[in-house]
């Protein structure tokens, strides 16, 4: 297949469940990250798609799974949601060598295969803010500063899932799109979302920095905010609760 019918097919089979698609190059990531994390097994121009969750994702897909009682909960179900979505989408390319890479892939070393905000910036998914665009940083200098991404629609209502490598499908002309500077290259904007989300990222303000038009709902809100160790009886009570209405 050509890249316009991936391209196409990919955003059939995942727009409708809350996911977003987004071409980039292999050759943009890797001139912009350490050689550690190059992923060195590709050509240039070898084509790769990130793949972000929205916030509808939580309702569409995630909520029939977790409702699913043949699914198995014990492990992060969010993930393995979204692992099982990307198989079956795979799948629909019976002729194509796809490698799948996922935010929470690890060597290992514990050193991470693919650094998601980068690939959100390259790919012009989500603009990337961090501390070495300041002029003048305010942070103290042994303080480690985590990077954010800031959608130009959701803000940082949204999660960088997931990159399909098409092993075989170069397209040296894919254009590069930009991902809009919606801080507007404001250095007090962007020390005040990197001091939301280094350290206040709990109470999630650094997600409405901007104005946006889809955020997570409260039911989605309360699964997040609920400790990891404890989203197994969360879900257990919302089945629960489900059963019962039926």
């Amino acid at each position: 297949m050509d890249f316009e019918t991936i391209y196409e097919l990919l955003q059939n089979n995942l727009l409708e469940s809350g996911f977003e698609v987004y071409p980039f190059l292999i050759s943009w990531y890797n001139s912009v990250v350490d050689p550690l994390f190059r992923l060195s097994n590709y050509d240039d121009d070898t084509v790769a798609f990130l793949i972000i969750s929205t916030p509808s994702m939580f309702e569409k897909i995630f909520l029939p799974y977790a409702l699913d009682v043949s699914k198995d909960l014990t492990r992060d179900p969010i993930d393995c949601c979204v692992k099982e979505k990307m198989q079956s989408v795979i799948e629909r390319f019976p002729e194509d060598e796809v490698d799948v890479l996922f935010d929470y892939d690890l060597w290992p070393t514990r050193r991470a295969k693919i650094i998601m905000q980068t690939v959100g910036h390259v790919s012009g998914a989500a603009c990337f803010y961090s501390r070495q665009q300041l002029q003048n940083d305010p942070f103290p200098k042994d303080k480690n500063m985590m990077g954010v991404c800031l959608h130009p629609k959701y803000g940082g209502w949204f999660a960088l899932r997931s990159v399909l490598i098409f092993k075989t499908l170069q397209y040296p002309l894919l254009p590069r799109i930009s991902p809009p500077d919606v801080l507007n290259g404001d250095e007090s904007l962007i020390v005040d979302v990197l001091q939301r989300f280094n350290y206040c990222w709990q109470d999630g303000t650094y997600r409405n920095v901007i104005p946006v038009i889809e955020t997570y709902s409260t039911l989605q809100q309360s699964y997040f905010q609920t400790n990891p160790k404890d989203r197994l009886v969360w879900l257990a009570d919302l089945r629960r609760m489900n059963n019962e209405n039926v």
